[in-house]
């Protein structure tokens, strides 16, 4: 049939078409991860800056965030909340603790996203916060858990959870405003994990917001005794920390009493009602 001799082509010509959509996108995505785990090496992360430098590194050369083929089970399941996806790749930002996820979608999802899964110190409320929905060019009425108490973290969020009591202990002063510095971030957490995602393609400094927010709230609930996410560069202070060690062990455990009896007294203040 003549008809043929038509359509073969074309298709050939679509699937030649979306493999080159495809492919670029990829080779865009690899090189946004290639400069993400170069800003958040220890130089760049003390100069904050070098933005678009270091495209030409390779990936042996980068003393960033470390690709890992997994993380542990309890922050592997937290993708699902974040709504699963294929993985694309994994980097260690702590051992067992703390990892980001780059995730594309599968015929279940049809979002990209980036997050950054942690375990949490203590078992915590299920939660979700996300950015308050607009609608026809104004923010929907927030009906989730109400923070009376702080008007401008509920006109930015909805947060949704079976105990708002508990909730709103969890969502501290500290957690609101890493949330508020970081407003397209959605927050999931449940029992000992947490997962904190940014929705659409990798962009580098997008992609380094998301593990300062991580950090911010990694740095109040976090477990292992929340190490910092950032790879921070304290080579030249290694000397002095041990020097001082014994000193800061002895501090740091009258500082931890008196951080419980300020934590109950906020959490009062800032519990739901």
């Amino acid at each position: 049939m003549p008809w043929l001799w038509y359509v073969g082509p074309l298709a050939l010509l679509v699937v030649w078409y979306l493999t080159g959509l495809r492919g670029r996108h990829e080779a865009r995505r690899d090189a946004e991860l290639v400069r993400w785990r170069v800003l958040m090496t220890p130089k760049a992360a003390s100069r904050r800056s070098g933005a678009h430098g270091g495209s030409r590194k390779t990936v042996a050369d980068i003393d960033g965030p470390r690709p890992v083929r997994s993380m542990p089970g309890s922050l592997e399941r937290m993708l699902d909340d974040a709504g699963g996806g294929a993985v694309v790749s994994r980097y260690e930002l702590v051992p067992k603790l703390a990892y980001v996820a780059v995730v594309g979608p599968d015929a279940k999802n049809g979002s990209e996203y980036q997050v950054v899964t942690a375990k949490l110190a203590k078992p915590a409320p299920r939660l979700t916060v996300c950015p308050l929905p607009i609608i026809d060019g104004r923010r929907a009425p927030n009906t989730g858990v109400q923070f009376k108490k702080d008007p401008d973290f509920m006109e930015q969020f909805l947060v949704e959870g079976p105990e708002a009591k508990s909730i709103g202990r969890w969502l501290s002063a500290r957690v609101r405003d890493a949330l508020r510095d970081f407003p397209d971030a959605w927050l999931f957490v449940q029992d000992r994990a947490m997962a904190i995602a940014v929705y659409g393609p990798v962009d580098a400094e997008r992609l380094q917001e998301l593990v300062i927010a991580a950090d911010a709230i990694f740095a109040e609930h976090g477990a292992g005794g929340a190490p910092s996410l950032l790879f921070e560069d304290s080579e030249a202070d290694d000397e002095d920390d041990e020097d001082d060690s014994a000193a800061d062990d002895e501090g740091d455990e009258d500082d931890s009493d008196d951080d419980e009896e300020d934590e109950e007294a906020a959490g009062a203040e800032r519990a739901v009602r």
